[in-house]
């Protein structure tokens, strides 16, 4: 007889072992019964029985130690879901809600590549802080080792959600306090790496240098958005999903008239419009980190590392190591800095810039209006200047 409290023990026709059934959380669950101390299936013979019977007894008195506050019971469906699997469903989850991005695919791949085929409920604390370990030891930034670890805990909350797993473990977060970029790129510097990037992703490059858009904002700019000398960015393509109107003048009102001209494309020997104003082969602009690499490398702003001799150079294998090299230098974030620079050294009012670069905050673009100790000398000498003009008014009043 089968009660909730007790549970059994029975044979399944067909099978070499004993299962048991028991109900948890309102539902019975069934599962092969194992040794309680080996974890080896038992044989269904009369002698295993009696340890089919202690395994039972075994995981009714992990119900129990729930039930009084003690550790969350793992049921045997949770025992076998894998990280690849919660990875799985978290991209499910990902693209129903369009947030799904080459940027989050190229995170989760090395979570596969590490603990894919484990068993979630096996990934323990300390288990994610010897990786976390082995990251620092990569020389990943806190930062980066974060955004990793942030994607699992999402993965973990998504099962949980689901259903399919009751707990997570404990994921802990890095200090990220210097985590202040202060990277730049000057006139010279951003026009050398255009002129080494392939040709249909020079004025997508351009145009973040000259209005500090973001580059997935940029990615997502269409034809249907330019109204006459304006572009209304709507509030689901920005990240603070505040819409904001960039009049079209100067060189991006140059920009838009080429780009306009390299959206006529011919597919199957009939010319139609792609609907993105910036694209590469009819498509939107995706990943294109090896040929901003590439192109920062050899505009002398960037470098190939090699992550086990440290040597450096343009080769994106190492010759001494044989395995791929890392890319260390500008990124492409930093246009944005380029342009809100620009435009307070330029003496724009920080209202009006903070709506081009799309900053919700002054604190924000403060942070990215980075100053030079360039900057500061040309203050001081203006301050030395001032003070120059007080002190021959001081002795004019004087003779008098």
């Amino acid at each position: 007889m089968n009660t909730r409290g007790q549970g059994r023990v029975f044979l399944r026709s067909g099978s070499p072992f004993w299962y048991i059934a028991y109900y948890a959380h309102g539902k019975e669950q069934r599962e092969t019964a194992c040794h309680v101390r080996t974890g080896e299936k038992l044989d269904a013979t009369d002698k295993n029985r009696r340890e089919a019977e202690r395994f039972l007894k075994q995981r009714l008195g992990e119900l129990a130690a729930e039930r009084h506050g003690g550790r969350t019971f793992v049921g045997p469906q949770a025992k076998r879901v894998t990280v690849n699997e919660i990875l799985d469903a978290l991209e499910s989850d990902f693209r129903l809600r369009d947030k799904w991005n080459a940027k989050t695919a190229s995170v989760v791949k090395p979570l596969r590549e590490r603990f894919g085929t484990w068993h979630a409920v096996d990934l323990s604390t300390e288990n994610i802080g010897a990786y976390m370990e082995t990251l620092r030891g990569e020389e990943y930034s806190n930062a980066s080792v974060n955004r990793r670890l942030q994607i699992l805990g999402q993965a973990f909350k998504v099962a949980i959600r689901n259903k399919r797993l009751s707990q997570q473990p404990f994921i802990p977060r890095l200090s990220e306090r210097d985590n202040v970029r202060q990277g730049f790129l000057s006139e010279s510097e951003t026009e050398a790496v255009i002129a080494n990037l392939p040709e249909d992703l020079r004025d997508f490059v351009r145009w973040s240098a000259l209005c500090g858009m973001r580059k997935g904002e940029g990615a997502s700019l269409t034809w249907d958005m330019v109204h006459g000398d304006e572009l209304h960015v709507p509030g689901d393509v920005c990240k603070n999903r505040k819409a904001r109107v960039l009049p079209l003048v100067g060189e991006l009102a140059k920009i838009v008239e080429r780009r306009r001209q390299a959206a006529r494309v011919e597919v199957d020997g009939t010319v139609r419009m792609v609907p993105f104003i910036f694209h590469r082969d009819g498509g939107p602009v995706g990943e294109f980190r090896k040929s901003w690499a590439t192109a920062c490398v050899a505009a002398g702003v960037g470098v190939m590392v090699c992550p086990h001799c440290k040597a450096s150079g343009a080769a994106h294998v190492c010759s001494t190591c044989e395995v791929e090299t890392r890319y260390s230098g500008k990124i492409f974030h930093d246009l944005r800095r380029v342009a809100c620079r620009r435009m307070v050294r330029a003496g724009v009012n920080p209202q009006v810039a903070r709506k081009w670069s799309g900053h919700e905050t002054d604190s924000m673009f403060t942070r990215y209006a980075i100053l030079t100790t360039d900057d500061m000398r040309e203050a001081f000498q203006t301050t030395e200047k001032f003070r120059e003009v007080e002190k021959r008014k001081v002795v004019a009043i004087a003779k008098e």
